[in-house]
C-alpha cells in the first residue's frame, strides 16, 4: 500500500513529510470475515421512531445468526438507551446475555463478562469502537448502526470545520469522511484479533453502499468476503 494512506495521520500530528511503512495483516480476512451490507436499509436521517423498528428487526435477524457473541456499535448513547430497552425482552427470551455500556458497570467488568459468556451480545458506543480485545469465539459478529461520522455542531468539531474553510479546504473530504474511516476501521477490526477468530461484521447504514465516498468505507477495510442482504427477505 502506498504511503498516501498515511496523509490524514501525517496531517494530524503535523509532520507531513515523515517516511512511512505499511505492513501486511497475519490474518486471512477472505476466509474469516464476511462483511454484509442491507441494500434497502433507510436512511439514516430518518427519525429515530422510523430508524428503531429497523434496528429492533435487523439486529434480531442477525444475532439470531450468531446466536449472539455480538458487539453492537452505536454512535448516539441515546439511540443505544432506547434500542436496548427494545430489545431486553426479546434478548431475555432467547436467553442472550445483555450489556450495555452506561450501566454502571466498568468497562473492563464489561469485557471480562462478555469473554466469559459466549452467547452475550453487548451494546457500545465510542469507547467500544477502539481499544478492546477480545480473541477468541467469544465475539463473532460486529453491528454497525451507522457509520461514525463526527457531530459537527460538537465545539471542537466545530471549531476545525471552521479552520479548514478559512485554509480553503473542504471540511468533509479532508477531515469528516477521513476521522469517520479510520474510526470505522477500528470498529471492524474488534473482531479479528487471532488468526482462528470468524464472523460477520454487519453495517446498517446504506451510505456505505448509497453515497459517492461509501466506496472509500469499504477501500479501507481488508480484502474480505461481501454480502449484500435486504430488509424484505429478512423480515418479510
Amino acid at each position: 500500500m502506498s504511503s498516501d494512506s498515511f496523509t490524514f495521520f501525517k496531517s494530524q500530528i503535523g509532520m507531513t513529510s515523515l517516511e512511512t511503512l505499511h505492513l501486511g495483516s497475519p490474518f486471512d480476512y477472505e476466509k474469516q470475515v464476511t462483511l454484509v451490507m442491507i441494500t434497502d436499509a433507510p436512511s439514516p436521517d430518518l427519525r429515530e421512531e422510523v430508524l428503531r423498528p429497523f434496528y429492533n428487526s435487523m439486529l434480531q435477524r442477525y444475532l439470531l445468526e450468531t446466536r449472539g457473541g455480538a458487539f453492537i456499535l452505536f454512535t448516539s448513547y441515546q439511540l443505544l438507551k432506547r434500542t436496548a430497552s427494545d430489545m431486553t425482552p426479546w434478548l431475555a427470551e432467547h436467553n442472550l446475555p445483555l450489556f450495555i455500556q452506561g450501566d454502571g458497570i466498568p468497562r473492563s467488568e464489561m469485557v471480562r463478562r462478555f469473554k466469559e459468556t459466549s452467547d452475550s451480545v453487548l451494546f457500545g458506543t465510542d469507547s467500544f469502537w477502539q481499544g478492546v480485545d477480545i480473541p477468541g469465539d467469544a465475539l463473532r459478529n460486529v453491528i454497525i448502526t451507522k457509520l461514525p461520522f463526527l457531530v459537527p455542531s460538537q465545539p471542537v468539531v466545530e471549531a476545525k470545520i471552521e479552520m479548514i474553510k478559512a485554509r480553503g479546504g473542504n471540511s468533509f473530504s479532508d477531515y469528516q469522511l477521513p476521522t469517520a474511516i479510520l474510526k470505522f476501521k477500528q470498529g471492524f477490526g474488534r473482531l479479528v484479533r487471532t488468526r482462528t477468530d470468524s464472523g460477520l461484521v454487519v453495517v446498517l447504514d446504506p451510505r456505505i453502499h448509497s453515497k459517492s465516498y461509501g466506496h472509500q468505507f469499504i477501500a479501507s477495510l481488508p480484502k474480505c468476503k461481501i454480502r449484500y442482504d435486504k430488509t424484505t427477505t429478512l423480515t418479510g
